[in-house]
């Protein structure tokens, strides 16, 4: 199969997750992939080479998967804020249209809908191609104005209704898309958030690692590996964790990844005078994060409970379990539908109480190992990505051959 993946992230900052894992397999399956990304106008950058006129087509190492290559399409735009998004409206339409008829494309995985959705649907209806919807977020709630949330969700639902399916991330995710695309009764499918368990598992090593973090073999290890949302709660799991320090002295709070709270929660950190006890590292590697996690003893996802969080399973939930460690989260319903509790291998906690479930974890070695073995065996059994992507090529030839059908009919 020829496949075009379209989203309106940048293939190459944008932290390595469903987007690269799932197209990067279906390429290491030997189909053709094409990649049609978006990088926009970020705030705190300059205004330089504001007029972006060229399309830019690069063949990329994959972000996930090193052995396999796909090519990456950054249409044409204008390179400032709000403009972006207006002159790409055009300059993917015709991006789109052109990687079509150039490329044989046989079916889309779209991911996007204010940037480019309506581009693919009106294509895709032209030239007889399968849309295949990835539902990962509820979009039009991440939208952080009022002015354009409420055109977002209009669009939103015209694609749900236009695409051909939809594969959502989460059992809420499916009922979220189903309340928005009422004629969506049918074509909804439930396709899970994979892991590479060839990378993420409890045998890796991480000694060296260890050594240059200056961690000792008696410390103990609290983990948090993502981008730093203001909805990632660590804020508030900081100000509790002088309770942590207090009863385990030798504890580190190991905090991997950057962005929006980063300077907030180093200066936060000083001011409570455990700077001793928190580590951080910045954005590392992907090809690091198997490391990181396995020297944890405890992983942890203090996510507040917003629009945005509510209906998600975060992806470093599943490599925490897949390398067998136990995890203490909030309740966020899209994972507590899915993932039952510690059986599952997840400690479910209001952030109020996170110090004391910490400390509790920390404590019981035994305890440890039990929820972190059910972890691993419910991501082997339910988060292998090679099989979901099994899944995703299935559901993109069946499709096809629906199309293929309605066209002989038809003639």
């Amino acid at each position: 199969m020829n496949i075009l993946f379209v989203h309106e992230v940048d293939w190459q900052k944008k932290v390595v997750f469903d987007f690269h894992s799932l197209s990067e397999l279906l390429a290491s399956f030997g189909h053709n992939v094409f990649i049609i990304d978006f990088d926009g106008f970020q705030r705190g950058k300059k205004l330089n080479n504001i007029l972006a006129t060229r399309t830019e087509v690069q063949k990329f190492t994959g972000r996930s998967r090193h052995d396999i290559s796909v090519t990456v399409i950054r249409p044409a735009m204008i390179k400032a804020p709000f403009l972006d998004r207006v002159s790409s409206f055009f300059t993917h339409y015709l991006s789109i249209e052109k990687v079509l008829k150039a490329n044989k494309i046989d079916a889309i995985v779209l991911y996007s809908v204010p940037t480019n959705g309506y581009q693919v649907i009106k294509l895709a209806k032209r030239f007889g191609i399968p849309v295949l919807f990835r539902s990962i977020d509820a979009l039009y709630q991440l939208v952080p104005s009022r002015l354009f949330s409420a055109p977002t969700f209009s669009l939103e639902t015209w694609v749900y209704k236009n695409c051909d399916k939809i594969m959502a991330l989460s059992p809420k995710l499916s009922e979220y898309v189903l309340r928005l695309g009422k004629d969506a009764e049918g074509k909804v499918d439930l396709l899970l958030f994979g892991v590479d368990l060839a990378k993420f598992n409890p045998k890796i090593d991480c000694c060296a690692l260890k050594k240059s973090l200056g961690l000792d073999d008696d410390d103990f290890v609290v983990l948090f590996v993502g981008t730093l949302f203001d909805f990632s709660g660590l804020d508030l799991y900081l100000e509790e964790f002088p309770k942590v320090i207090e009863k385990i002295p030798n504890v580190k709070l190991l905090i991997v990844g950057g962005g929006a709270l980063l300077e907030r929660l180093k200066k936060r950190a000083k001011e409570l005078s455990i700077c001793k006890n928190v580590v951080f590292t910045g954005f590392e590697p992907f090809r690091l994060m198997p490391q990181y996690i396995n020297l944890a003893d405890v992983c942890i996802n203090p996510f507040r409970l917003t629009a945005a969080t509510r209906d998600i399973i975060p992806g470093k939930i599943l490599q925490y379990l897949a390398c067998g460690k136990p995890v203490l989260a909030t309740p966020l319903p899209g994972m507590t539908t899915q993932i039952r509790d510690y059986k599952d291998g997840i400690v479910y906690s209001p952030i109020e109480e996170f110090a004391a479930n910490t400390a509790k974890l920390l404590n019981d070695s035994s305890l440890r190992r039990e929820i972190g073995s059910n972890g691993l065996l419910y991501a082997e059994k339910n988060h292998d990505e090679v099989a979901l992507a099994r899944k995703l090529e299935s559901a993109l030839q069946c499709e096809i051959e629906k199309k293929k059908t309605v066209r002989s009919k038809v003639a």
